[in-house]
């Protein structure tokens, strides 16, 4: 299991002015989407009390978020396991964030500024760095700041939390194929060909970029089943 193995250091990982439910969550929730808990890999309550130094409480209501989110199964009498990517939930959440990512990039266009042109550079440049460098976090960053930026030049900075709520089988999708070779240099060419529309003001142009960016994920899982059908199921 991907969480700390001794009771130290997962001690030094809790604030104790903070809600542990939330932190507990939050941790086992970005060690599944990373890809360091595999579909099936059991969650032990007892396991992850002794290693948080907390009651059962606050671990149960952070295993029925995970739940709620579609990342774990609790099974009665079974224990909590680590779901699989299932593929009609990708394609909801792929109809959800299609049509807001592509509203907001039209706004987008209409609003683009000289100041977000700059930002929206830098971070490219940011991509690129961390794709040669092979830092898959740091990239993993620099996706959620581009598309973030997106909603910020639309005034609508406050819909990117939507999406977030709505994307989180593609970032586990991501993450799984940046193991992949050239996945991330195609990511980054399709959000030049985002950015290259926003500044010039099209917006019927960055729309249509973004439509072929978001629907790159169905290409990606073509490519990472064959090599991981542990993570995926059809139903």
């Amino acid at each position: 299991m991907g969480i700390p193995a001794t009771e130290d250091a997962v001690v030094r990982l809790l604030d104790r002015r903070l809600p542990a439910a939330d932190q507990i969550y939050g941790h086992l929730r970005e060690e599944i989407i990373t890809c360091r808990l595999g579909p099936n890999e059991a969650l032990s309550e007892n396991r992850i009390c002794g290693m948080f130094g907390v009651s059962r409480s606050p671990v149960r209501i952070a295993l029925t978020r995970l739940a709620e989110d579609g990342l774990i199964d609790i099974f009665p009498q079974r224990g909590s396991f680590v779901a699989p990517i299932r593929m009609k939930q990708v394609k909801e959440s792929q109809f959800a964030r299609t049509a807001l990512e592509m509203a907001l990039v039209k706004v987008a266009a209409q609003k683009w500024s000289t100041a977000d042109a700059a930002e929206a550079h830098v971070n490219l440049a940011d991509q690129k760095r961390h794709a040669m460098a092979g830092d898959a976090w740091g990239f993993y960053l620099d996706n959620e700041r581009f598309h973030q930026l997106i909603a910020r030049a639309a005034d609508l900075e406050g819909v990117w939390k939507t999406v977030q709520g709505v994307k989180m089988l593609w970032d586990r999708i991501g993450h799984l194929a940046n193991r992949v070779p050239g996945h991330r240099e195609d990511i980054i060419a399709e959000h030049e060909a985002i950015v290259a529309a926003l500044d010039q003001g099209d917006s019927v142009a960055a729309v249509k970029a973004m439509k072929l960016h978001l629907r790159s994920v169905f290409n990606a899982i073509a490519r990472l089943r064959p090599l991981h059908e542990d993570y995926f199921t059809d139903t």
